[in-house]
Parts: structure tokens; sequence; C-alpha cells
């Protein structure tokens, strides 16, 4: 028998990653999937052999108890979902990044899972590929000095994939706390990302002491760059998911990776006793207190130092006022039912 029963809710894409995760160990039984969408519910519950199934998560929770549960539902409920596992006294949750559209959620979400004794992590789950570590490697080595820079650009919008960079970074550079952060949006058309407000364009200065990163996310349309440039004043460190390559006064080095070991293998680690999972939530929540310092200093036209905790989200408070104008009918970048789902809960559908 597994020592831990598991749970998913929302059956998308992404819950098949989660599925692969617990398939690979003899630890951890996928037994319960909950999904608002049957066909999808169906198809993934087929798919991986589970027999329990629900169109309600609080049911789900309540009937099936399990220790370990999956959020890989929409952006805004993630953290919904997320309290509603840890509530159930779930051992485990791992939620689906971005935590959510605002901060309040994720605040109380971390809170919660800390007084419970619950291990909540998110899905920032490039933190365990090898050129990224081989990367944390070499800056932790001094192999470039400091303070280091980058200037990481992509597409895919801010909360997407802006936030799995914001954390990468921080992670590469050795999780430190922020100092300010400098931020700019454009938000023309009524677009939504899985349910979220999204805004078009993104770009950001985020300093941490020293050491900065320049954001820059669908200012090229259409280009998402694999390699990057990691800047120090002994030297540069290109690098790309898979390796890292140090270039400095004696020229390129041999390429490098580190092996790590799965998401779901630190996470037993973890319950077992171990060290702290490096995607603990409170690692995340920092990154969402980022995205959402940049949202609000577009709005304020200034410049945001923490501590920040502002509850709402400024991006949703500069359309609610009329402070980026827009044209044209709401639309999802992403997911039209998300969109759906999302004009329901704000009474516009």
């Amino acid at each position: 028998m597994s020592e831990f029963r598991a749970a998913v809710i929302g059956t998308g894409g992404i819950a098949r990653t989660h599925a692969g995760y617990y398939a690979k160990t003899d630890r951890v039984e996928l037994v319960a999937g909950c999904d608002i969408n049957e066909e999808r519910l169906n198809a993934y519950c087929d798919e991986h052999g589970i027999d329990q199934r629900f169109s309600d998560h609080e049911t789900m929770l309540a009937e099936v108890q399990p220790d370990i549960v999956s959020v890989c539902t929409w952006n805004p409920t993630h953290m919904e979902m997320a309290i509603a596992a840890i509530e159930s006294g779930a051992k485990a949750v791992i939620s689906e990044k971005p935590m959510g559209d605002e901060l309040g959620g994720p605040m109380d979400a971390v809170a919660l899972a800390q007084e419970r004794g619950c291990h909540f992590v998110v899905h920032h789950q490039t933190r365990f590929t090898p050129g990224y570590n081989a990367t944390r490697e070499m800056v932790a080595d001094g192999a470039i000095g400091r303070p280091v820079s980058i200037h990481w650009r992509s597409g895919g919008g801010l909360l997407n994939i802006g936030s799995h960079l914001i954390d990468n970074y921080r992670w590469i550079i050795g999780d430190p706390d922020w100092t300010d952060v400098l931020g700019w949006i454009q938000r023309d058309t009524n677009r939504f990302e899985r349910g979220s407000y999204a805004e078009e364009k993104t770009h950001a200065l985020i300093r941490y002491g020293g050491d900065e990163m320049i954001l820059s996310i669908d200012l090229e349309d259409g280009v998402k760059y694999k390699q990057f440039r990691l800047s120090g004043p002994d030297g540069v460190i290109n690098f790309d998911r898979e390796q890292a390559v140090l270039v400095n006064s004696e020229g390129a080095h041999e390429p490098r990776s580190s092996a790590q070991p799965s998401f779901l293998e630190e996470l037993l680690t973890w319950i077992d006793g171990g060290p702290v999972h490096r995607n603990v939530a409170s690692q995340a929540l920092i990154t969402q207190q980022i995205m959402m310092a940049i949202y609000e200093s577009a709005r304020t036209r200034s410049m945001i130092v923490p501590p920040y905790e502002k509850r709402e989200s400024p991006l949703e408070e500069m359309i609610l006022a009329g402070e980026l104008p827009f044209e044209g009918e709401p639309y999802d970048c992403r997911r039209p039912d998300a969109l759906e789902y999302a004009l329901k809960q704000r009474g516009m559908a």
C-alpha cells in the first residue's frame, strides 16, 4: 500500500504533469480527481485509472480526505482551493502558479499552512532545471563576482511567465529579499489570461540590494527567448534550462549542468522531516509580492519598496477606475472557458 493518497483539483493540461509525478513513485497513489467540466474530468480519470470523480472540490476533500492535493485550476481560484485543502487536513498541497491575481489570498494561505503544519508548495518547477541550478552554483561560488544583473525577456504575460522568471532569478541568486521595484504596463484591449485580468506588455526593474533584474514581457510580439545571460563584474554566464557556460577573462568554459531530484521527491523528503522544499509557498509569496508591486508602481507612477502587503490587485483597481482605457470585447488569450467563468464571478456575464 502507498503511504500517501493524492487528489487533483482541476484536470486540464498541467494536471498531467502532476499525475506524472505521482506515477513515478510507489509512495503515492492518485485516487481522486475533481473538475467542473465533466468531459475533461472523465478523460483525465480514464487516462490515469482514477475511480473517484467529483465536480465539487469541497465534497471531494470531505469524502476522500487526501494526504496530498494538487491544485491545477485557473489563476483566480488557486488560493481558494489551496485553503480548502489545507483546512481539510491535507499533509501537503501543491498549487499551480501564479498564487493568484492579488496578494490577500496568498498571504492567508501561507499563514494558514504555517499554522496547520501543512507542507504547502507552489509549482515553480523550473527551479529544478539542471541549467538554472548550474548557474546558481556558479554564482554562489563567486564565478562572476557580485553584484549580478540580468535582462530577462519573454512572452506569455506577467502572471503566467513572469512569475517563473522572477522566481527563477531569486533562486539563482540565493533567494534574497527584494529592495525596490519600478514597473510599467500597457493594456489597450480587454485582455484576460486564464480568468485573470491581464496586461499586454510589462517592463520592470526589480532590485535585490545590489543585484538587479530587468524584466520585459511581451515587448516583442511572439518572441520567447530560450537562452539568457547573467552578468557580473568578473564575467558572464550564458545559460538555458539544460546547461550553463561561464565566460570570463580565460574565455568560454565547458558547459555545466546540475542534476536535481524530482519536484515530488523533494516534497516527500520534506514531509519525512528533511529540508524545507525549495518551492515552499513562502518563497512564492515573495514572487507574488513583486508582481503586485510592479502593478502598484505602474498605478502610482512611483518606486515601490517593501514591506508590500496591499491585498487587492492594483491592476484590477486601475481597470475598474478607468485608468487603463481599452477597446473591444473581453477575451482570454489562453482559455475561453476561463473567461466565461471569470465574467460570471465578476457579475459581468
